[in-house]
């Protein structure tokens, strides 16, 4: 089941705070910061520009972090170089997205932020 409107509202509010806090190193390093909700996961991504690309720009994917409704719990996945989600930390629990949105923003691995330096 999708998000209802309440929790997007709240959800919007949290991650849009984390996308402003990069924004500004992000546009220095030449490129932007977006996401977007689908379902009941939100996704995280760069905008870089293009020549190659039709629409003059490509998303290239930061996180996904999903809730997974029965367990209360947010699943935080990283995009690997095959362009296959993989979870990230395989048995981490974690019960609120703020925690999620931290994990993303520090990125102590560097499984996230990698075409960038904009932290």
């Amino acid at each position: 089941m999708a998000f209802t409107e309440t929790e997007k509202n709240e959800y919007e509010h949290l991650v849009s705070n984390l996308i402003e806090n990069r924004r500004r190193q992000a546009i220095e390093n030449g490129f932007d910061l977006g996401y977007l909700f689908n379902n009941q996961s939100i996704e995280l991504f760069e905008i870089h520009p293009s020549s190659h690309h039709k629409q003059g720009f490509f998303h290239s994917s930061v996180a996904k972090i999903t809730f997974i409704r029965t367990t209360k719990i947010w699943k935080i996945s990283w995009m690997r170089g095959s362009l296959e989600w993989k979870g990230y930390r395989i048995n981490s629990k974690i019960n609120k997205l703020s925690e999620a949105l931290f994990i993303v923003n520090e990125d102590p691995d560097g499984c996230f932020w990698k075409l960038s330096s904009a932290k």
